[in-house]
């Protein structure tokens, strides 16, 4: 080993912040070119930030549901559309030998 054309720690240090400085160079540069060529495909599609972030409401909103119409009725608070399981006052009126028909709406 020949003493003089060792690196020193140093040496060793001032290459590495070189390197990084090329480095955040190069990562900036990138990061241009790609914010440049992102915009140009948003221009170009019609997407707004709104849209990548999934925000936008024009993507997201969905029309009204109409809501649904009542075809069973016991009383002003028990009601049934006839979807779904069955609520337990139309099981229990069933188990008592009821019939659901009694309660359908006209």
């Amino acid at each position: 080993m020949n003493i003089e054309t060792m690196t020193t720690i140093a040496e060793l240090q001032a290459q590495e912040a070189e390197i990084r400085k090329q480095i955040d160079r190069l990562r900036a540069e990138g990061k241009r070119n790609a914010i440049r060529e992102i915009k140009a495909k948003m221009a170009e599609y019609e997407i707004t930030a709104d849209e990548l972030q999934g925000t936008s409401t024009a993507t997201t909103t969905k029309a009204p549901k109409a809501p649904s119409v009542v075809k069973y009725r016991k009383s002003e608070t028990e009601t049934w559309v006839g979807r779904g399981p069955k609520p337990q006052w139309v099981k229990d009126y069933e188990a008592a030998g009821g019939s659901i028909r009694d309660f359908l709406v006209q």
